[in-house]
């Protein structure tokens, strides 16, 4: 019996050489994806999904923050927008699986992702190099997926083409990114690493590891 993909669902019991299919096996994948500013990161998840969203049970996860929404940013599809108080109190609950405070703002990832991966369901998920770690604490089959650029100077170019932060915000984006590339030299976490100086060679490369680890989703 064939997996059914439509509409995102899949049967958690199949038959496959006589043998039953434990659910645990039929887990989706959570895909990691980190970054620093302006080294693609968007752009390539929006292309990947663009191009997989259609044939796999693929989805990008909606994180949460407190910071104003960007003129280009929408309610629900960039991030959920809420105000700080509303925010500390999902804390409170216990509603994200990893917060962090950046750039003088709030940002978080839903806890519901990891019971909806386990289910069958895979997601792409942007976070900087603090929420992956940690995520893989407490859900150590994430895949982890590094998206760099060749030197600083190409991500302040970007970032200054991008014209969404005044010399000071881009100032305070390019030392976090030294301290995130020193980091992954120094200890690397992720699983892969792609060089985005060239867009449609980097999302050939992003579309290839996300097949790979979806193949055993799709009986061919």
């Amino acid at each position: 019996m064939p997996l059914i993909i439509g509409s995102a669902k899949i049967h958690k019991k199949v038959l496959k050489n006589q043998n039953i299919i434990n659910e645990n096996d039929m887990a989706g994948k959570l895909f990691i994806i980190s970054a620093p500013s302006g080294a693609g990161k968007t752009s390539l998840v929006e292309a990947v999904l663009g191009r997989l969203g259609w044939c796999y049970p693929l989805k990008k996860i909606v994180t949460y923050t407190c910071k104003k929404p960007r003129p280009n940013e929408k309610e629900g599809q960039d991030y959920h927008f809420i105000c700080e108080k509303e925010f500390k109190a999902k804390i409170e609950q216990g509603f994200f699986i990893e917060w962090s405070e950046a750039y003088g703002c709030y940002y978080g990832s839903p806890r519901s992702i990891i019971d909806a991966v386990e289910q069958g369901f895979s997601y792409i998920l942007v976070i900087d190099r603090i929420g992956a770690e940690k995520i893989v604490d407490k859900y150590k089959k994430a895949v982890l997926i590094w998206i760099y650029t060749k030197n600083l100077e190409v991500l302040r170019e970007r970032l200054e083409l991008r014209d969404t932060e005044n010399d000071d915000q881009i100032q305070c984006r390019i030392s976090c990114a030294r301290k995130e590339i020193a980091q992954e030299l120094e200890v690397p976490i992720y699983n892969y690493h792609i060089l985005n100086n060239d867009f449609e060679r980097a999302l050939r490369k992003l579309e290839q590891i996300i097949r790979r680890e979806l193949a055993d989703q799709i009986e061919l």
